[in-house]
């Protein structure tokens, strides 16, 4: 029989904490308000790290949140590299000093935080959950960083793929699957996909929508960065015809500031700060296939819970494509993207849109049931952990 003391003292590791308003940091929260309101004891270990200006929040929660001071917050990449490195052994000691927690919850954040893992796993006696985000080392070969080739990269990506967890939460099956060939064995897992969010109702009509009621809006909202195709966005703008649609941009990233200095002062285009989804007609998402299961957009989900439809740049093998195919339109980055794009004008009616919203409300609702099915899993899996 299983002790009140084997089921309680949960640790969640990640570099931002659950005061942070980043995606990282609510994901966090979201998770351990579950796991605490089920009566887990719940401890998690984070960074007071800035991300894109924000800070964590002062606010109380009824959990311990241990939160290790910055070493480094600025923009050089190699300091950022070595910082991350030596963070993500901060989070992971941290963790096993102060807490001897049955079941210790990891996040890909800061890179490298599951090799930490790997090695801390051979003494402990806790029970390893890697909740798989952005994966590395296999980032750095997506963006360009090093080659597969490279001595150290392949030291380090052997030892974190020959020390598997004890249980995995994947952002969609075609993820697992990328895992369990790297790992080469079957792995007890759960699928929460990122980005689910029930939608408010708002009422008040946004600006920008005043004067553009009888446009179809399309909408690129959130990073542009390695793993996003620029070229195609620009081109999408670039053919767009500003008289039927309008395009609204709120971005971030590496390759943001390309892209709106070359489109800024184009027709149609409206540059803002904040987008409420569920006024757009189609949201736009993009995945380099080099990034296909290593990093899985949130975006084409929040776009599927706000019931729009989505028009996707990137593979047909992609986890966007395979999960939400019917609320879709999806343009390869392997195809001639001038006869693509000019294609998807072309065939892009309100009676189109609108099949396609409907099938987005329908994935969305199975999206609800499928979260709380993994949090009933990972529950279970917390509680029966001996």
């Amino acid at each position: 029989m299983t002790t009140q003391r084997e089921i309680r003292k949960i640790d969640i590791i990640e570099k931002f904490s659950p005061r942070h308003p980043s995606i990282a940091g609510r994901s966090v929260k979201l998770m351990a308000d579950i796991l605490h309101s089920n009566g887990l004891d719940v401890h998690t270990f984070s960074i007071d790290a800035v991300y894109k200006g924000q800070v964590a929040e002062k606010i109380r929660l009824p959990y311990p949140v241990t939160e290790l001071k910055a070493i480094y917050n600025g923009n050089n990449k190699i300091l950022r590299l070595l910082v991350g490195l030596l963070d993500g052994f901060r989070l992971v000691f941290s963790a096993c000093r102060m807490t001897d927690a049955d079941v210790r919850i990891v996040l890909t954040n800061p890179s490298l935080i599951n090799f930490w893992a790997a090695l801390f796993k051979y003494f402990s006696r806790s029970r390893w959950v890697f909740w798989t985000m952005d994966l590395y080392p296999d980032a750095f070969c997506s963006a360009g960083l090093v080659k597969s080739t490279n001595p150290l990269f392949r030291i380090i990506h052997h030892w974190v793929y020959q020390t598997a967890p004890d249980y995995m939460i994947a952002l969609g099956e075609r993820q697992y699957a990328y895992l369990k060939e790297k790992y080469k064995k079957e792995i007890p897992h759960t699928v929460l996909p990122a980005g689910v969010n029930i939608m408010k109702q708002v009422k008040e009509m946004p600006d920008w929508k005043e004067g553009n009621k009888d446009k179809i809006t399309m909408c690129y909202a959130g990073n542009l960065g390695e793993a996003h195709d620029a070229l195609f966005l620009f081109q999408l703008i670039d053919r767009m015809d500003p008289e039927k649609f309008m395009m609204l941009l709120a971005l971030y990233g590496s390759k943001a500031n390309w892209l709106l200095e070359k489109v800024r002062f184009k027709q149609g285009v409206v540059i803002v700060n904040h987008v409420e989804l569920e006024f757009i007609d189609i949201n736009i998402a993009s995945l380099l296939p080099c990034w296909n299961h290593v990093c899985v957009p949130s975006k084409v989900v929040s776009a599927i819970c706000a019931g729009t439809s989505v028009l996707y740049n990137a593979s047909e093998y992609s986890e966007g494509y395979c999960m939400f195919p019917k609320a879709l339109w999806l343009i390869s980055e392997t195809d001639d993207y001038e006869r693509s794009i000019v294609d998807f004008y072309h065939s892009v009616t309100r009676e189109i849109i609108d099949t396609k919203k409907q099938a987005a409300r329908e994935y969305a609702r199975q999206l609800v049931v499928m979260q709380e099915n993994a949090f009933q899993e990972i529950i279970q899996y917390c509680k029966n952990t001996k």
